[in-house]
């Protein structure tokens, strides 16, 4: 097959400048005003916006300190490793772009115009929340143009991307831990109900997710327990979901990852290891609110050790998936303008 003409933009989120109470203090500001994380009269939504940035950025701050690496943020450092390896197997131009912060989308289409006709979005999102995937693609909309873009569809259930997440699994799965916990980034409740088109499956009942429905092509709740599923399929330690990162007091989904690790400690659990498959690289989430926080509560009720599961990050089987959908036909993706 010729490739020639294809780039590859590798996304992610995005990360502070700098571990500042200044640069976290901007990036909170972009991030949170955003319509699809703060789903509130855009009045509202910046006097809100103004004070949590206000009132978090210095803990936040501390908290990116607490894992900045000489050479930047870990998710940036993460993408730019992914990219470089990418690039060396296909040949092709690649470029990394984040939701927010640097590098932007804009400044990575602009860098792959010059070079190609056509763009592949790696999507950082392997399930579907409004608030990532749907932001990253109307994000992505806004600054392509006179070019042919497409973006892996949510890959929540994909058989390579499950083979690479069990790869990390049997390689860090201390063979004495009791329990494995899948930790997914939380959304609000509103979010799931918001992309329920139905208006009458999502969070209607306590099983909703257990039987066929439309509205699980863009169920976030239903793409992590699937995940959970089949990434628990074989193992040999029990395992159960949890849901962090809540913020403010509406309803996310639950349970939340704080009180579970504590009453898996309060059960009886010593040795608990804790993987994060909705993020494919180590971030603020992994590597402080469960590598830190998450393993401090599970100690003071009485566990012994809190083991964290690294993220696929540029480990050789995730390479290997992204290379292949680098190879793969445009078809084979979605249209950004259908995503």
């Amino acid at each position: 097959m010729t490739l020639r003409g294809r780039g590859i933009l590798i996304t992610n989120l995005g990360s502070p400048a700098s571990p500042t109470p200044p640069a976290v203090k901007a990036y909170l500001e972009e991030f949170l005003m955003d319509p699809h994380v703060v789903t509130l009269p855009t009045p509202l939504r910046y006097l809100l916006v103004k004070a949590i940035a206000r009132t978090r950025c210095h803990a936040s701050a501390a908290a990116y300190a607490a894992i900045w690496t000489n050479s930047g943020g870990p998710l940036r450092d993460h993408a730019q490793q992914l990219a470089q390896k990418v690039r060396q197997a296909t040949g092709l131009p690649v470029a990394v772009g984040m939701r927010y912060g640097e590098p932007s989308f804009a400044e990575a289409v602009n860098e792959l115009r010059e070079h190609c006709d056509d763009i592949l979005v790696i999507s950082a999102f392997p399930q579907y929340a409004k608030s990532t995937y749907a932001s990253s693609v109307q994000c992505l909309q806004q600054v392509t143009h006179d070019i042919s873009v497409h973006i892996t569809a949510p890959y929540y259930a994909d058989s390579a991307y499950i083979h690479a997440y069990r790869n990390l699994l049997a390689k860090h799965l201390a063979s004495d831990v009791e329990h494995l916990l899948f930790s997914f980034h939380g959304i609000p409740e509103m979010h799931l109900r918001q992309t329920d088109e139905s208006g009458a499956h999502c969070l209607r009942s306590k099983h909703c997710c257990d039987s066929a429905h439309p509205s699980h092509a863009r169920c976030y709740r239903f793409q992590c327990l699937t995940t959970a599923r089949l990434l628990g399929e074989g193992q040999a330690v029990p395992t159960s979901v949890s849901f962090q990162s809540r913020l403010g007091r509406a309803q996310w989904l639950q349970p939340y990852t704080v009180d579970r690790v504590k009453n898996l400690a309060q059960s009886g659990i010593k040795r608990l290891a804790v993987s994060c498959p909705a993020f494919i690289s180590d971030n603020l989430e992994t590597l402080f609110e469960i590598g830190h926080e998450a393993r401090e509560l599970f100690l003071d009720a009485g566990g012994e050790r809190l083991d964290l599961i690294p993220c696929l990050n540029s480990s050789s089987a995730w390479v290997d998936r992204v290379v292949a959908w680098c190879r793969a036909p445009s078809e084979s993706h979605v249209a950004l303008t259908d995503a």
